[in-house]
């Protein structure tokens, strides 16, 4: 995944991005992404189901959980995800549309990508959750800029919450401690979910509008092509700067990126 991801960058070689010394250049704050955030049902809708499916995932580990303190505490974290769930529908149905409506069209995509990082026991789940939400939550804050004031703040304010993230730190590195050849296989499964939630991230953005081109142009191959490199150019300093928030994540629990 990462391979893949490395060659895709370098070629687009016809527009122009920070040298890679340039670490100022690099961060979010100088990719202004208010012209590609969504229009608000499409933001909220996604955000909602992913809020909704991180929910189910964790509801289902409480039965493999291997204590009964690990159990309560997550039982715990997995409420306050629904509390985040519930906030962002409210959100929806103020403005106008049913949540339900505006979660299906999402839902087949994060399922999809749900199956594609399936933890084989609780322990793989649990970093997958961490990381996860803590990519994706800080990916749409950053996307959030383009909603309107309040919209912003309610979701900033959804979306800072820190308590599964702290239930999963403690979790993992007492986990890891008393069982250290845990930590390589977390290691490496946690380099495999940083590839495919940079997928996930790419599915929220339209290509054409990122690289300025109507929907309804008709495009040769080659300049789809163009098109797709044009719009992964301008993404690249952002997913860099959420590679390096991976890597702290990875970090915290005393695991190398």
């Amino acid at each position: 995944m990462f391979d893949w991801l490395k060659r895709l960058f370098p070629n687009a070689s016809k527009f122009t991005l920070p040298a890679r010394e340039e670490r100022a250049a690099r961060n979010t704050d100088k990719v202004n992404l208010k012209p590609y955030t969504p229009e608000p049902k499409k933001y909220l809708g996604q955000l909602a189901y992913l809020q909704l499916s991180q929910f189910e995932i964790l509801t289902n580990e409480l039965k493999y959980a291997p204590t009964t303190q690990y159990k309560a505490q997550l039982s715990e974290a997995a409420a306050k995800c629904f509390e985040q769930y519930r906030s962002i529908a409210k959100l929806i149905v103020a403005s106008g549309t049913d949540a339900t409506d505006a979660m299906d069209p999402f839902v087949e995509r994060i399922e999809t990508f749900h199956s594609r990082i399936s933890g084989i026991d609780f322990y793989e789940t649990i970093i997958k959750i961490y990381l996860v939400s803590g990519l994706l939550n800080d990916f749409y804050k950053r996307l959030a800029i383009g909603l309107d004031a309040t919209t912003r703040a309610s979701i900033e304010k959804i979306l800072s919450d820190k308590t599964f993230e702290k239930y999963a730190t403690k979790v993992l590195a007492e986990s890891m401690q008393a069982d250290p050849a845990l930590s390589s296989r977390l290691a490496l499964w946690g380099r495999r979910i940083m590839g495919d939630v940079l997928l996930e991230l790419r599915a929220t953005f339209d290509n054409r509008k990122l690289a300025g081109v109507t929907k309804t142009a008709q495009l040769t191959i080659e300049q789809e092509r163009e098109v797709n490199l044009s719009a992964y150019s301008k993404l690249e300093p952002l997913v860099s700067e959420l590679i390096a928030a991976h890597s702290v994540r990875m970090d915290a629990i005393g695991l190398t990126a």
